[in-house]
């Protein structure tokens, strides 16, 4: 019950509304006097200005409050008809897989840059460089420390295009930063900007 009035709670704010002003609009057509009755208790008669001593009906109690009729549920409509659209199909891109670029075939033979004097130093100290590319260095003619930490533009660029797969690592690595204090013998100073080897 209490679920129903406080689901429909304006209707009943509504209703009281109108009760209120209906109410007072029969006063106000009575003309507004309130017309002065007589109850004697012991008898149980009812007087009333300027009537005869009638006795008293007895009122019927109020019957329960009936509870609003629900309302009914509204039928389905029935699907209207439509007219069928042609079906229209359209293909499905296919998805291509994407190439990976192949690499630039390394040109035959080796860089033209100043040969390797000395014994060969381990390349792979140099941060950037694994087994790998130290194998790849070594059969280029690139094995010391000294002989990387004297490359300029030049030989970067001859380099880099027998590099292969590992193209750009010169410069992006800084091998000739990290091989001067290498060739140096400078662990300390090396350590200090590259960690520790």
């Amino acid at each position: 019950m209490i679920t129903l009035i406080t689901a429909n709670w304006l209707l009943y704010v509504i209703a009281l509304f109108i009760g209120i002003a209906t109410a007072f609009w029969a006063w106000a057509a009575s003309g507004g006097e309130a017309s002065v009755d007589k109850f004697d208790a012991e008898d149980g008669l009812l007087e009333k200005a300027g009537q005869p001593v009638q006795p008293a009906e007895p009122t019927p109690a109020p019957a329960p409050p009936a509870a609003p009729a629900p309302e009914p549920a509204k039928p389905a409509a029935a699907p209207a008809k439509v007219a069928a659209a042609p079906v229209v199909t359209t293909p499905k891109p296919t998805i291509k897989p994407v190439a990976k670029p192949e690499p630039v075939p390394a040109p035959a033979g080796q860089p033209s840059i100043p040969a390797a004097v000395g014994e060969p130093d381990n390349l792979r100290l140099i941060k950037g460089v694994g087994p790998k590319l130290n194998t790849l260095l070594n059969n280029l003619g690139v094995t010391r420390f000294d002989q990387i930490a004297g490359w300029k533009e030049a030989e970067i660029i001859e380099v880099d295009q027998y590099l292969e797969n590992f193209a750009g690592r010169i410069t992006r690595d800084a091998w000739i930063d990290q091989a001067k204090y290498l060739a140096k013998d400078d662990i300390a100073g090396f350590e200090k900007k590259y960690g520790k080897l």
